[in-house]
């Protein structure tokens, strides 16, 4: 496995917000080459700005669905094609769409699975023959304190995120002697505008900033994800679970 380096390729899903962000802007600082995928153009086209200004070596927006097997294949074939390699894999981009089961639609049942965890399977493994190709590579897949505990009026958030959790576990377990490290990273609270992507269309709006209590900030789990990437090639943090540790702290979204 190539060491976590400045000229290492990585491709990050759902870089236009949230945890996705934080991360491609806190590897640009530290010079990587970017793939950055998202579904909303104008805010990528920001992140990657933005990632050039920090430092990044090279950046390359796409615009892509993880749920869409077309556009995940499009993604990595082009990052392939300008980097020649991926060393790194940060399968960020998520949703809940919140609400009671007894109610519950089927297509927001398969918006939310197929957002969390097919689209983690796609981008997997898109990215599995060439990281095996070229000796190794690191794919961190972020589950989230649902894929552990239940939590009312998210079932499908739940299932979805605890599918990610197996998932990674079996993947992990399959790619271990090709040197690549697959880890799923659990974080607690964080105030990011998840909550706002959540809410259903039909409910009442607001754009004013809420009080969500004690929670990490996107850019404190940027930084375990960095640290996870930095771990020598022999050591697999396999499943890091990120709480907030001081519940007087409070943030906002």
């Amino acid at each position: 496995m190539k060491p976590f380096a400045a000229d290492n390729v990585a491709i990050i899903t759902g870089a236009s917000s949230g945890i996705g962000r934080a991360t491609a802007l806190a590897l640009a600082e530290r010079g990587l080459r970017l793939s950055l995928l998202s579904r909303s153009e104008n805010a990528l086209q920001s992140v990657a700005a933005q990632a050039r200004e920090l430092g990044a070596a090279d950046v390359r927006p796409f615009i892509c669905d993880v749920r869409n097997e077309e556009d995940v294949a499009r993604a990595f074939a082009a990052t392939a094609e300008a980097f020649g390699r991926i060393d790194i894999l940060i399968n960020s981009a998520g949703l809940s769409l919140n609400g009671e089961v007894d109610g519950y639609t089927l297509a927001d049942w398969q918006t939310v699975l197929e957002t969390n965890l097919t689209g983690t399977f796609l981008t997997c493994r898109a990215a599995l023959p060439l990281m095996k190709q070229q000796g190794g590579g690191q794919i961190i897949n972020i589950s989230s304190g649902a894929g552990r505990n239940g939590i009312k009026q998210m079932a499908a958030y739940c299932a979805a995120k605890f599918g990610v959790i197996g998932f990674t576990e079996a993947l992990g377990l399959e790619v271990r002697h090709h040197n690549i490290r697959v880890s799923a990273l659990l974080p607690g609270s964080v105030a990011t505008d998840f909550a706002r992507v959540a809410r259903r269309e039909n409910a009442a709006a607001t754009d004013q900033v809420r009080d969500i209590g004690y929670s990490m900030t996107a850019e404190e789990v940027a930084t375990a994800i960095v640290a996870m990437l930095a771990q020598p090639p022999q050591a697999w943090l396999s499943e890091v679970v990120l709480r907030p540790l001081n519940l007087d702290v409070r943030r906002t979204a």
